[in-house]
């Protein structure tokens, strides 16, 4: 509330403005090269304001209800008091509270990922088949918003193998895949739209092949900071070429020849891009930023290991007692493997922070000896 109302971002400015195109009548064009939910989302707050004031506001109201998923989440899979804890922490997680003033798309897909996993353990060792197809529907959401989140789908078919439960794993197995299959009709009205346009098959968004260039080539280095530039040679091929589609296609293609020739540096690179991913603070691009001061980065460090160290035991307990909360682990391993593939920073690993929340908060209570089940959830399941 009290920041001044400019875009904090660079990728906030194009947000705004294609959600004011949006707001206008005229579509988002013939644009590809961004996911479309969020500036959509925006042109729906143009409807009463243009105040950038107005829209943190809202995105504050987003940040709300995900601090109430999360607890939700930890009182269905482990007991009320895991639930209140996770929902305390996740309140005043310092990058949970910022993101409200950042105008990007990580606050509505941590929401809307949070609505497709809180659907997929509502019941913590059933799945039923309409829960299945919410959960699809929010997850196709979180592509629309964010497509480097199908990375997260093989935890999710990975899922009813790690149960350890009584019951078919193939009738789990079926509901985990109706999950992802749906999430892929939910996306598919859009690519139907980029063929229209393009006259190819673009699932969401191009730019992927720019991000996996990035950090796949002889001239990629992991950097936070500052992206590696396109050699004039390659510059000229992507120039050459009719469309985005096809320098997506070019880059896909010539990051792969430099894995191929390159399979001990590209696995260097590979676990660099892993390791920010696991930042304990922030690298920032601009002078001057509160993120830089040092009392902030030993206080945001502080948070971070904590989170780590409990998120760890809380996953390595949760695997040895199989059961529906091993979702939780699977899903932030799924993703964070698949994203290194990728360049990366700290930022995106926000949309999965709320099942290290969870976790941390279930070691906690292991330590503190709380009961595994509140009453509440013992109730919710008799």
């Amino acid at each position: 509330m009290t920041l001044n109302e400019s875009l904090v971002w660079p990728d906030s400015k194009w947000y705004f403005d294609t959600a004011e195109q949006i707001s206008s009548g005229r579509g988002v064009g013939g644009s590809i090269t961004r996911a479309p939910l969020y500036p959509y989302f925006l042109s729906l707050l143009f409807f009463f304001s243009h105040r950038v004031l107005f829209v943190r506001v809202c995105e504050s109201v987003l940040a709300s209800l995900a601090v109430v998923a999360i607890g939700l989440i930890g009182r269905r899979l482990f007991s009320d008091r895991v639930g209140v804890l996770a929902a305390f922490a996740a309140a005043v997680y310092p990058y949970f509270v910022y993101l409200p003033s950042a105008q990007v798309s990580d606050n509505l897909v941590t929401l809307l990922l949070l609505v497709s996993v809180l659907a997929l353990v509502w019941d913590r060792e059933r799945l039923a088949w309409g829960r299945a197809v919410v959960s699809g529907i929010f997850l196709g959401l979180c592509f629309l918003a964010r497509p480097s989140l199908v990375t997260i789908t093989p935890g999710i078919v990975a899922w009813p193998f790690f149960r350890r439960r009584a019951g078919s794993v193939g009738v789990f197995l079926a509901k985990s895949l109706l999950v992802v299959c749906v999430a892929v009709l939910t996306v598919l009205p859009w690519t139907a739209r980029n063929y229209v346009v393009t006259g190819h098959l673009v699932f969401v968004a191009t730019g992927g092949g720019r991000q996996f260039w990035y950090g796949n080539s002889p001239y990629a280095n992991a950097s936070t900071t500052a992206n590696p530039e396109f050699p004039s040679e390659l510059k000229a091929r992507l120039f050459a070429l009719p469309d985005e589609p096809s320098r997506e296609k070019l880059l896909y293609q010539e990051g792969l020849k430099f894995v191929r020739e390159n399979p001990g540096r590209a696995l260097g690179l590979y676990a660099r891009k892993l390791e920010n991913l696991f930042q304990l603070y922030p690298s920032v691009q601009t002078g001057g930023s509160i993120a830089e001061r040092p009392p902030v980065r030993a206080a945001m460090g502080l948070v971070s290991v904590v989170l780590f160290g409990l998120s760890l035991a809380g996953a390595v307990l949760v695997f040895a007692g199989g059961g529906g909360a091993t979702v939780l682990p699977l899903l932030v391993i799924s993703y964070c493997l698949g994203s290194a593939v990728f360049l990366t920073v700290m930022r995106y690993r926000l949309p999965v922070d709320p099942y290290l929340i969870v976790l941390a908060s279930w070691a906690l209570a292991r330590v503190l000896r709380w009961p595994a089940q509140g009453p509440a959830l013992s109730a919710g399941r008799a």
